[in-house]
């Protein structure tokens, strides 16, 4: 076997992947997407976005593998990111570089593999979007192209990804021996001391700018499928689904972490209880529609939502105040009769705004700013450059 080569500028290239931030940050779905995409054009089992750190490669977004992370030295990426073009090869027992590596003749089986290198903003290869199959592979030019072409999509989404600046700031003063720590293992979102230490930041800036601030509590319940000749998903893997519906149900500045056991907290910066309301109820039909991530187990979810909301103005103990507060509305929701779809708001202070929610210093409503949709963020920025010139 021969190892994965280390390239001449690879400190600055893990320097610049470090500088990221991506390592301890949850799986994005729009990435998800792109392996979605690719694994259905190509047809393969193993779909996979890879970084490339010092020892290791680890999954931003992994399809067909249970895995997380493999050693550098054995990876195929590790080859991959130091040339140009995508690493094609077709039948891995038949290439020297790979035929008695471990990934071949033991699970997963790689018998072929084509890794497009991924660049950042700063133009070094930080890892691949990857299709991996177990039998060996022809790859047309026409398929060369379509991975190429996917792994511009990656790249852009890299370069767009958008944090709040109390999360930027969480991720930046955490020494990087600790940043494995602010994660949930499983569920791949913040775990509770990082959502809390985010919620107490997003609410320092609120109160300095007088801003609005939600916490939305959530609970999932799994509950079984009546049909016991169905394989029933465990609890693990119903968590696993609904965090990732979370995902997509908030907005890019927002931030879900697991509070405890079945229980979710999400931050919800600048938005009144209007707002928590919207992202509380599509979040609630996300989680709910999930059984059809388990094929036709029947699978059914009880969710329960509790909101708060700082209303412009608190005071020192607004925080404790804004968790207890959505906690005793989660509580109250999950006994109420159909708490699975009641919301309960509980309000620090301040009333509710009207329908459309409030307006946003940038111009664009709160409800508009709730998609995260390129389009949306678009036209902000160009409201942006408009003021900017009338000024």
């Amino acid at each position: 076997m021969l190892p994965a080569p280390i390239p001449e500028d690879d400190s600055a290239r893990v320097e610049s992947l470090q500088r990221m931030l991506q390592s301890c940050l949850p799986n994005e779905e729009e990435l998800d997407r792109v392996t979605r995409t690719a694994q259905r054009l190509f047809g393969a089992p193993i779909v996979l976005v890879t970084l490339v750190d010092r020892d290791r490669q680890w999954f931003k977004s992994c399809i067909g593998l249970t895995v997380r992370e493999t050693p550098r030295a054995i990876s195929f990426c590790g080859h991959a990111i130091v040339q140009d073009e995508p690493l094609i090869v077709e039948d891995a027992l038949s290439d020297a570089r790979f035929a008695d590596n471990p990934l071949v003749l033991r699970k997963p089986k790689i018998r072929s593999y084509a890794g497009r290198p991924l660049r950042n903003s700063e133009n070094f290869a930080i890892g691949t979007l990857c299709v991996l199959d177990r039998k060996p592979r022809k790859w047309s030019a026409e398929a060369r192209q379509t991975l190429d072409d996917l792994g511009h999509w990656v790249e852009a989404i890299f370069a767009t990804t958008h944090l709040s600046h109390a999360q930027r700031t969480a991720l930046a003063e955490l020494e990087l021996a600790k940043q494995d720590a602010t994660m949930d293992p499983l569920l791949h979102v913040w775990n509770r001391c990082a959502i809390v230490d985010i919620l107490h930041r997003e609410a320092k800036r609120a109160l300095r700018n007088h801003d609005p601030l939600s916490v939305l509590m959530v609970d999932v319940d799994h509950l079984d499928s009546p049909d016991k000749g169905c394989a029933q998903p465990t609890s693990d893997e119903v968590l696993e689904v609904a965090a990732r519906a979370m995902r997509t149900a908030i907005r890019p500045y927002d931030a879900v972490g697991r509070y405890e056991g079945d229980e979710f907290m999400v931050v919800l910066p600048e938005s009144d209880r209007t707002v928590a309301a919207v992202v509380a109820n599509r979040l609630r039909r996300k989680i709910e529609a999930l059984s059809s991530a388990f094929d036709s187990t029947n699978l059914s979810c009880k969710v329960s939502t509790g909101t708060a909301s700082i209303e412009k103005s608190g005071g020192s103990q607004a925080v404790d105040i804004l968790v207890a507060s959505a906690d005793e509305a989660l509580h109250s929701a999950k006994h109420s009769r159909g708490g699975h779809s009641e919301l309960m708001s509980g309000d620090t202070q301040g009333g509710s705004h009207g329908s459309q929610g409030p307006a946003r210093r940038d111009g664009v409503s709160a409800d508009d700013a709730l998609t995260g949709n390129p389009l949306v963020i678009a036209s902000r920025l160009e409201h942006l450059r408009a003021c900017i010139r009338d000024e």
